[in-house]
């Protein structure tokens, strides 16, 4: 625990800083904090001693705050974003048109992805939310061609390997412990029974890995608390800025399950040791227009 700082100025320690010439004591960073780290006393606000330890540093003491007087010690001021009274949001109506318009494109242009565009994706999945605001999720974005034909051989070459082992049960029960549920449900149920089919369009030029489009490949270490949660909300939010920008996506099951299970995929795309791959997405400019928005069933809802 670090010293906590404290005079007729300001109180602060290794990650906050209160400016008592400003602050009002209005108590509003006292009642948004979620582990109570501020209180008043005797007409000052005060820092509790752990705070340092306990605070995740998710700025919303200074984002409620109406004079500016909580600041966080991580980030430069100017990386606050001020909500003004020209900052837009999107109507409700507005937002679910973008919902309902976006499609798993699987007939990509040829045209690239823009390094522009990619980092306009990239923020929008930085700014996701994550458990504990931990922000732990990485993004490993494959452009290159020659390394996306790699990506897509070393996945075909290790699953017709994968679909041999698996005719022989005793050999495939050894790797079968290395696999999450998810992706071994992926493998039998899709993968194997597919394959053939598959292959066949790879001989045609089709590619059921990543549908010929680039690649997003969302990860973070197995030590992570909510990793599949915190993975999956940031590729929602890439899939809507791209809608929003013209681009594409695909959702990527198989090839997700192909980086965490094939060492050779792993090498490809760099996937640091320990990591666990949560999503992977194809981006490209979509080859089809739709006319129309499918239907979808209505929500399973249980009102308690």
């Amino acid at each position: 625990m670090t010293e906590l700082k404290t005079n007729q100025s300001y109180i602060s320690n290794s990650k906050v800083q209160v400016d008592l010439n400003v602050c009002t004591k209005c108590g509003s960073c006292v009642r948004e904090c979620p582990h109570r780290l501020f209180y008043i006393r005797d007409e000052k606000l005060v820092l509790r001693r752990p705070a340092d330890i306990l605070c995740m540093e998710c700025g919303h003491c200074g984002a409620v705050c109406p004079v500016n007087a909580v600041k966080l010690k991580k980030f430069p001021l100017e990386q606050v974003i001020e909500i003004s009274t020209d900052f837009k949001i999107p109507s409700y109506d507005t937002l679910m048109n973008l919902i309902r318009a976006r499609r798993s494109v699987r007939q990509f242009k040829k045209d690239p992805v823009s390094e522009a565009l990619w980092k306009k994706l990239l923020e929008a999945g930085r700014m996701s939310p994550t458990g504990h605001n931990d922000q732990l999720v990485h993004f490993t974005i494959v452009r290159n061609k020659d390394r996306l034909k790699e990506f897509s051989d070393q996945v075909t070459q290790g699953f017709i390997e994968l679909a041999e082992i698996y005719k022989d049960k005793s050999k495939f029960n050894q790797i079968k412990s290395s696999m999450s549920k998810t992706t071994f449900k992926i493998i039998k149920n899709l993968v194997i029974p597919g394959l053939r089919i598959m292959l066949k369009g790879i001989e045609r030029g089709e590619d059921f890995w990543r549908w010929n489009g680039e690649v997003i490949i969302i990860h973070a270490s197995k030590k992570t608390t909510t990793l599949i949660e915190d993975c999956s909300v940031a590729a929602c939010h890439i899939m809507l800025a791209a809608k929003s920008l013209g681009l594409g996506t695909c959702s990527l099951g198989i090839a997700t399950a192909a980086i965490n299970v094939l060492e050779n995929v792993k090498k490809v795309v760099n996937l640091p040791k320990n990591h666990i791959v949560a999503y992977t997405l194809a981006v490209g400019f979509p080859q089809v227009k739709y006319y129309r928005i499918p239907p979808r069933l209505p929500a399973k809802v249980t009102w308690i």
